[in-house]
């Protein structure tokens, strides 16, 4: 008879405290329950080309956005175990692993697809490159304390002119990381939208914009200022010059993330940005 149990690749990143030795104390249990195609961890299998029912993701919120390029545009389903510190994609605390994959096999659990960007890199000379961005994309400036100006075109056409040190455009999902921090607004993963966010501006009126996530936006560097560069998803930036382009739209490929515990989005937002509507007041019941 044939083994019915559901196919689960593990990866992670052997250098994050805790990673190798927690895929070495829970292999058995899961080897146990599912038949495990690979344990990866040190980045040598293309998850591109691969099709388990489930990848098993030992990391933090980092790993997983790591992973999230990895895949490309392959739709397997991804959960998290965090051996983070924060653990807002990471949805399985260590202790919990066994009665999360128990869930699992159970179908209790519920997928968030959670939109990506695609963002393409243009330069003046030279080879385009083309990336993958779950939380967001980053173009500011390469010497600090210098600033960069960076010009925004929506669907064509001129929108906006920013100067300071740089911009983040993000995901819903991105709204809660590099975006957050740069004073934008929290925005609910299942939502389509594009946040604009300048980091430190030059301006009184400068505010974060919310688009739609259709739109098409390509940004651009002012070669009188600093030079800049671009990052997405935190990965090694890529120097931006005069004349080069970074065109962000929807990519189409949604990143599909496993929930077993996670509550909904507003419960994250108190239980770990520590959000609060209102204050703790003196008659407040214990």
């Amino acid at each position: 008879m044939a083994d019915q149990r559901p196919h689960v690749l593990i990866v992670g990143d052997s250098r994050r405290a805790g990673v190798a030795a927690g895929v070495e104390a829970h292999l058995p249990f899961l080897e146990e329950h599912l038949q495990v195609d690979a344990v990866d961890l040190e980045e040598a299998i293309d998850l591109g080309e691969v099709h388990p029912d489930l990848i098993l993701v030992f990391g933090g919120d980092g790993s997983i956005l790591h992973v999230a390029r990895r895949l490309g545009t392959n739709s397997v389903p991804v959960l998290g175990v965090n051996y983070g510190r924060f653990g807002f994609l990471a949805d399985v605390a260590p202790e919990q692993l066994q009665e999360g994959i128990r869930r699992w096999l159970a179908g209790d659990f519920r997928t968030s697809l959670r939109s990506r960007l695609r963002v393409e890199f243009i330069p003046e000379d030279g080879a385009s490159q083309e990336w993958l961005a779950l939380n967001d994309v980053v173009v500011g400036r390469e010497d600090v304390g210098r600033m960069v100006d960076v010009n925004v075109h929506i669907d064509g056409r001129m929108a906006v002119s920013y100067s300071g040190d740089g911009l983040i455009l993000a995901t819903a999902t991105g709204s809660t990381a590099h975006a957050l921090a740069a004073g934008g607004p929290l925005v609910d993963p299942t939502v389509d939208a594009l946040v604009m966010v300048p980091i430190a501006p030059h301006s009184l009126a400068t505010r974060p914009v919310v688009l739609m996530g259709s739109h098409r936006v390509e940004l651009t560097v002012r070669g009188s200022r600093a030079p800049g560069q671009v990052t997405v998803d935190g990965a090694p930036p890529v120097p931006l010059g005069d004349g080069d382009r970074v065109v962000v739209q929807d990519g189409h490929s949604p990143l599909t993330l496993v929930r077993v515990f996670g509550g909904p989005f507003y419960e994250a937002l108190r239980t770990k940005l520590g959000w609060r509507g209102r204050p703790v007041y003196t008659d407040d019941e214990a």
